[in-house]
C-alpha cells in the first residue's frame, strides 16, 4: 500500500520520506503530515492543513512546553527527521486498512493428482455449513461433480452467454450438491476464459462463498481466475519435478502454498502455508460415497476451512 504525506519541511525531512518509501502528496491526498517545527517557515506552511490530517511533529527541546500545554499526544512527537523514528509514528497514526473480506476461493496446484479436486469438495461441503457456497468446476473433467455425488449441466449450455450471463442463468443451471452447497460446470468441456469470469461475477451474487476447482497452475484459464478471487490455494507434492513446476511459474500474490501427501515443510526454499497428511484410508471412505473426508485428512480439511471462514469474516 502507498502511503501518501503532506512533507512541512525541508531537505531532511523530505529524505528521510524517501528513504521509508513515502509519496509527497497534496494534503487533500494524504494520509498523515509530517511538520518540522525546528523551521518557522514549514510552520506557516503548516498552518493551513485540513484539521482532521493527523500530524507529526519534528520538534527541538525547547518547543516541548509549548507541545505539552497544548495537550498534544506524545506517541505523534519525533525528535528528528530519522527515518527509523518516523516510520513507527506515521504507522501508529494512520488508520487502519482492513483487508477486504474473502468471498471467492480458487484452488489450483502445479500438477496433477496432488489432491487438488478432493480439497475443493471438501473446502465446500465445510464453509456450506456456514454461508451458502457455490462450487465452481473450471476444469470440465466432471470430478468435482463425482466427489459431490451431484449431476450438474454441462458448459456448453453457457458458452457464448458471458457478455450477458447473470445471476438468473446461473441459478437454474446450478445443481444442489448438499444443503447450503450449489455446484455449477460439468463435462465434458472446460469453459472459456470469458465464460469462467462471467460465472464468477454471477457466483457472488449467488451465493456468499465460491469455492472453485481451477486446473493446474500454469494453464491460460487458471491464470485469468487466478487474478480475480480474494483467496488462491496452491497444491504441490515436494518431488523435483514439482518444484521445477513451481520454479517456472509466479505463485499468485498471498497464495497459500499446500503440501500434499505429508511433503515437507519447505518447496524449494518456499515456506508452505499447511501440509496435509498422506491418509488413505480417508480418501477411501470419501470416494466410497458422497460425503465430506473424515480422518487426519479430514481434521486437515477442517483447519483450512476455518482460517478461510476467518478470513471471510
Amino acid at each position: 500500500m502507498t502511503i501518501r504525506a503532506v512533507a512541512c519541511g525541508g531537505p531532511e525531512l523530505h529524505a528521510a520520506m524517501g528513504a521509508l518509501g513515502i509519496e509527497i502528496a497534496d494534503p487533500d491526498k494524504a494520509s498523515v503530515a509530517v511538520v518540522d517545527l525546528r523551521d518557522a517557515e514549514f510552520v506557516s506552511a503548516a498552518a493551513g492543513l485540513p484539521r482532521g490530517l493527523p500530524r507529526i511533529l519534528v520538534t527541538a527541546e525547547g518547543h516541548r512546553p509549548l507541545i505539552d500545554a497544548l495537550g498534544f499526544p506524545l506517541s505523534a512527537i519525533a525528535p528528528s527527521c530519522e527515518p527509523a523514528i518516523l516510520g513507527p509514528l506515521i504507522a501508529a497514526v494512520l488508520p487502519a486498512v482492513r483487508r477486504p473480506a474473502t468471498r471467492s476461493i480458487a484452488i489450483t496446484s502445479v500438477r496433477g493428482g496432488a489432491g487438488r479436486t478432493l480439497l475443493a469438495a471438501n473446502l465446500a461441503r465445510r464453509l456450506a455449513r456456514q454461508r451458502p457456497t457455490l462450487a465452481i468446476d473450471l476444469t470440465g473433467s466432471g470430478d468435482l461433480a463425482w466427489w459431490l455425488g451431484a449431476h450438474p449441466s454441462s458448459w456448453r449450455e453457457l458458452e457464448g452467454m458471458s457478455e450477458e450471463l447473470n445471476v438468473d442463468h446461473l441459478a437454474l443451471l446450478a445443481v444442489q450438491a448438499a444443503p447450503g452447497l450449489r455446484l455449477a460446470g460439468g463435462p465434458p468441456a472446460a469453459p472459456s476464459g470469458p465464460l469462467g469470469l462471467a460465472v464468477l461475477r454471477a457466483g457472488l451474487e449467488l451465493a456468499e462463498l465460491v469455492v472453485i476447482d481451477a486446473a493446474n497452475l500454469a494453464e491460460p484459464r487458471t491464470q485469468i481466475i487466478v487474478e480475480r478471487v480474494d483467496r488462491v490455494l496452491v497444491l504441490s507434492y515436494a518431488d523435483p519435478v514439482s518444484v521445477a513446476s513451481l520454479d517456472a511459474i509466479d505463485l499468485p500474490p498471498d497464495a497459500w502454498l499446500i503440501g500434499s501427501q505429508g511433503g515437507s515443510l519447505a518447496l524449494g526454499g518456499r515456506e508452505i502455508f499447511r501440509v496435509l497428511p498422506r491418509d488413505e484410508d480417508a480418501v477411501i471412505a470419501a470416494a466410497s460415497g458422497p460425503r465430506a473426508a473424515s480422518g487426519a485428512l479430514g481434521a486437515a480439511y477442517d483447519d483450512l476451512a476455518g482460517l478461510i471462514a476467518i478470513d471471510a469474516s
